[in-house]
Formats: structure tokens, C-alpha cells, sequence
């Protein structure tokens, strides 16, 4: 007699077929994010076998500056959300960050997840950005959101979902549209790597309303520059002024005028791109355009405050190019220009991990941050960057060191188990870079605890 097509037994390997042939990455994880099932595309994709990640935790494979919206998405938003998407770093077997794009669905303790790899989505999309800004810093755009190479995103907040329909079919010709029904999920939407550029937020909703969110989105780094419109039916201008002191940058009231609320989205998100430009030009040294004193200052504050919260390790790099004084004398100032600028690129070609971080400290001094990166790995960084700036090859023949540039670098890791550590990294670095040059240069030297 023929087997029943649709028995159990026939269906259970029918589904496990499917399971391992997906060229998707698929997996089921339990409700704590620990992996419980995947299939063999991940290491197609990111290298890892089955074995390799099952009875591991998701979350330890998360970019270290993606950590804080994947938690949230995993204890705050999933146990509320039958279905979720978003988008985070994920670190493959080689070491490489991979952009990952999840959709989680849940059924009882277990999690079904279908995920997709979009690095070169992000890639292309961020190429096009740059594109844009160039664009725009010679040419004004008249019409920034519908002109624009990249359509800019815009986040609805709002529990009623008549009022996320209406303004997304409205919208959603122009921009592209992200929806967020409470503002938890809200506030994982902007976290995430991918965020919106514009919020329109209710304020009236349960849980955590329009204004709670407006100001936990102003607290953080990251997503205090995102612009949030409040969308209300209070009229009073009481409550007008309150928004408007706790970061929003405009009202639209309900029942809202479409031609109203894309005005006013497109005006600023207009102004919002000329801000961005702005805001590039002061965070990037003209000269060797990478990363400033001004923004190295914004960028340690960020991580020693992620380095506290999570207990990990911060490493901090000074370098400094040895007897620059006298191959400005030896070869002219407009020499020593384009040597930092090769210099520079060196470094931060050296520093792979999308987390790592480089900026001209002044002068002929740069400084980088090395975060989740321990004593051991600094050193092994320290040393790539001081063998690539020697591999230049820039001729340097007043130095009484080498023929060619070379760096004299100090380097200070964090104790994790010493909260105070944190605050004297910079002069610990310092000092360590001084005892590099005093040893004879062209080193890199640890500070010792």
C-alpha cells in the first residue's frame, strides 16, 4: 500500500528538507535568544556549522554598537509581538560584521526566524549617501525626499493602525516607510543601525507615551538628532509648548491635512540634510578627512559609557609620527600635507572592524578607539599600524630612526573590574606614547597597570 503523502513522518521530512535547502538563514531560537535549530545556509554565508552555534546566545555575536537594540528587540519587543523585523550587525566566523536583516516570528517558548544577509544593500545604500552629500555640498538640491539618490525614511509612530495606514499610503510614494504601533518598538526602530530619518509620534498611547519617547530618544547619542513631529488631537498649547522642549520640532494635529504633514515632512527633512552636511564638515578634519578632535571627544565619551554598561574592554591608541619637525624642514610643509594624509588613510585602512575608530589628534599626532578589544588584541592592532605606515615607504632621510616615516605608538585596555579606569585612559595612553619615543621610537609600548 503507498504511504500517505500527509502523514506525520512524511510531513516532519518533507519540512526538514526545506529547512536545510533555504537559501535563507534559518533558525529556530528560544525565547532567551539561544540557538536551537539552524540550517546549513549559515555557514554558506557567515561560516559557522550547526554545531557551532546551537546552545549559543544570538546576542554574543551582535556588533558591540548594535548590543542595546537587539536586547531591547529580544526582551522587550518579541514577547509582545507575535511577528518582528529588523536589521543588526552580526559577526561571522572570520571576524567580519555582517549586516543581517531578521524576521521573527513567534509561536509559544520558540522564536522562528528567517534572515537574510543585506551587507551589500547597506553597502550600495551607503555609497549613494556619500554620493548625495557631495552632491549636495556643491550643488543645492531643490527638492530633498523626492529627488534625492536615497529615499529617506520615515518612521509613524502610533497604536491606532487606521492612523499608520492613512499616513503611509499617503507617504509612502516619496519616502520609505518604517511602523512602529508602540513606543518600545519605536525606540528599537532607531536605535537599530538602519534608523529613520523623520518621526512622526503619537503622543497619546499606552504603556509609554509620545512624550516618553521623545525623551528617551534626546538622552541618547545616536538618535537625539533624528526630528520627531508630534502627531496629536491636543490642541492646547500647553501641551504644544511641552513638546517642543523636550525635542520636537513640530505638531501635526489630528484629523491631520495630508498636504499638511508632507509640507511639513519635506521641509525638514530639508533642513535636516543641510544639518547633516554641517554637521560632516565640523566632525572631519579638512586636511586628512578622517575623524577630528571634536568628534574623537564625542566618540570616547559614547564608548566608555557602552564599555560600563556592558563590563567589556576599551582600548585607546596614540600615535605620533617621529621627528615630523624635521621632515617639514627637510621637505616643505606642502610635503608634510600630503604625508599626513597618507598617514592617515594607513590607519584607518589598518582598522578593520566596522566598531574601530580614527582621528587626527593635532598636529602630527592621530589616536584611535579599539572598543570589546583586550591587551593582547591592541597590541596585535598597534603593531599592523605600525608595519603599514612603515610600508608607505615615504622617504624621510633627516630621521635619525629609519629611511622612511615611522610611528612611535602608546596604547592603554581598560580594567573591566575597575569602573574608575575609564576616566584616565587618555593620559595613561599619553604617557605610554612618551615612553615609546623616549625608548628610541618607532615602537609601540603598553602602559602597564
Amino acid at each position: 500500500m503507498m504511504k500517505n503523502f500527509y502523514d506525520s513522518n512524511s510531513q516532519s521530512e518533507i519540512l526538514e528538507r526545506i529547512f536545510d535547502l533555504n537559501l535563507d538563514l534559518l533558525c529556530i531560537i528560544d525565547i532567551n535568544g539561544q540557538f536551537f535549530k539552524v540550517n546549513i545556509a549559515w555557514e554558506n554565508v557567515l561560516g559557522y556549522s550547526p554545531d557551532e552555534l546551537i546552545k549559543k546566545d544570538l546576542i554574543d555575536f551582535v556588533h558591540p554598537h548594535d548590543l542595546d537594540a537587539t536586547s531591547f528587540a529580544l526582551k522587550e519587543l518579541i514577547p509582545h509581538n507575535d511577528n518582528l523585523t529588523f536589521s543588526n550587525r552580526f559577526r561571522s566566523k572570520n571576524g567580519d560584521y555582517r549586516y543581517i536583516e531578521w524576521n521573527f516570528h513567534r509561536y509559544g517558548d520558540f522564536i522562528y526566524v528567517a534572515a537574510k544577509d543585506i551587507t551589500q544593500k547597506k553597502r550600495n545604500e551607503t555609497a549613494r549617501k556619500e554620493a548625495r552629500t557631495l552632491l549636495g555640498s556643491k550643488n543645492q538640491q531643490s527638492d530633498i525626499g523626492s529627488d534625492s539618490p536615497v529615499r529617506q525614511k520615515v518612521l509613524i509612530v502610533d497604536d491606532s493602525l487606521l492612523n499608520t495606514k492613512l499616513l503611509e499610503q499617503a507617504l509612502m510614494e516619496n519616502f520609505d516607510i518604517l511602523i512602529a504601533n508602540s513606543g518600545k518598538e519605536a525606540l528599537a526602530i532607531a536605535n537599530s543601525n538602519d534608523p529613520p530619518d523623520i518621526i512622526l509620534l503619537d503622543i497619546m498611547m499606552p504603556e509609554m507615551d509620545g512624550y516618553e519617547v521623545c525623551e528617551y530618544l534626546q538622552l541618547d547619542p545616536h538618535t537625539k538628532d533624528i526630528p520627531v513631529i508630534f502627531v496629536t488631537a491636543l490642541s492646547e498649547a500647553e501641551s504644544e509648548e511641552h513638546g517642543l522642549k523636550i525635542g520636537a520640532i513640530d505638531y501635526i494635529t489630528k484629523p491631520f491635512s495630508i498636504p499638511i504633514v508632507k509640507a511639513k515632512i519635506k521641509n525638514h527633512l530639508a533642513l535636516k540634510y543641510y544639518q547633516d552636511i554641517l554637521k560632516i564638515n565640523t566632525d572631519v578634519d579638512q586636511l586628512t578627512n578622517i575623524a577630528n578632535r571634536r568628534r574623537f571627544d564625542e566618540m570616547f565619551s559614547i564608548e566608555i559609557k557602552k564599555a560600563k554598561r556592558m563590563g567589556s574592554f576599551l582600548s585607546v591608541l596614540m600615535l605620533d609620527i617621529d621627528h615630523f619637525k624635521f621632515y617639514n624642514d627637510t621637505y616643505g610643509h606642502l610635503e608634510g600635507d600630503e604625508c599626513l594624509r597618507k598617514v592617515a588613510f594607513a590607519i584607518k585602512n589598518t582598522l578593520k572592524r566596522p566598531g574601530d575608530f580614527a582621528a587626527r589628534w593635532g598636529g602630527e599626532e592621530f589616536t584611535c578607539l579599539l572598543p570589546d578589544t583586550d591587551r593582547l588584541g591592541a597590541a596585535k592592532v598597534c603593531e599592523k599600524l605600525r608595519i603599514s605606515i612603515m610600508d608607505l615607504g615615504i622617504a624621510h632621510k633627516s630621521s635619525p630612526v629609519y629611511k622612511d616615516i615611522t610611528v612611535s605608538i602608546g596604547v592603554i585596555t581598560s580594567d573591566p573590574s575597575e569602573d574608575g579606569c575609564y576616566e584616565s585612559l587618555l593620559k595613561h595612553a599619553d604617557a605610554a606614547l612618551y615612553q615609546a619615543k623616549d625608548s628610541g621610537r618607532n615602537r609601540v609600548n603598553i602602559w602597564n597597570q
